[in-house]
């Protein structure tokens, strides 16, 4: 999915930050999930689109694996409100 499709969900937007960090880092998805301690099934639901939402706590464990802020991680265009879709 392009980063500027408008109808990304929060899920979607995370993954595809996620996937930028990872290769930045030159980070393995097994070191991301040792590190972050996030289970294998979570990061599958994450990175498989199953989930419509992230829980607040799984940004913060992957903000700390890059040594960033919550504010630094979600401060990025993926995350433009104007293009994502939420599910209530």
């Amino acid at each position: 999915m392009d980063k500027k499709d408008k109808h990304s969900t929060l899920n979607t937007a995370f993954a595809l930050r996620l996937t930028d960090l990872l290769v930045k880092h030159n980070m393995s998805k097994y070191r991301f999930e040792k590190e972050t301690g996030l289970t294998h099934s979570a990061l599958r639901h994450i990175f498989n689109g199953n989930n419509k939402d992230v829980m607040l706590s799984s940004a913060a464990k992957a903000a700390n694996v890059f040594k960033m802020s919550l504010a630094e991680f979600f401060d990025n265009e993926i995350f433009c409100l104007d293009g994502i879709e939420f599910e209530y």
